[in-house]
């Protein structure tokens, strides 16, 4: 993280106690998008289904954050790849869901 953001966030939540999806970099939806070769409307009905994990700003826009996108492109990779539909958005579900038991 950056240093200036680093200390903010230490500062409103306490050294340690940052919330895990902000204590990272976050991507934007094109950014995603991009990573995935997927359009932003597909990563944003992901998040909107709660397939893919996602902060809110202030003005509605969604942020991804890098650690847990990049967890799903080695899932995405270990099992041949995102297309986009069914099978990608099924794949996410696993992944996000598997991280949550843990």
């Amino acid at each position: 993280m950056e240093p200036k953001r680093d200390s903010l966030l230490a500062e409103l939540f306490g050294e340690g106690e940052v919330p895990p999806m902000l204590a990272g970099r976050l991507l934007r939806t094109r950014e995603v998008a991009q990573l995935f070769q997927v359009s932003e409307r597909t990563v944003a009905e992901w998040a909107r289904r709660g397939r893919i994990p996602s902060v809110r700003t202030p003005g509605g826009h969604r942020l991804y954050p890098a650690e847990e996108v990049r967890k799903l492109l080695v899932a995405s990779e270990a099992n041949g790849g995102l297309d986009g539909g069914d099978l990608g958005a099924e794949l996410l579900h696993q992944v996000v869901e598997g991280e949550r038991e843990h």
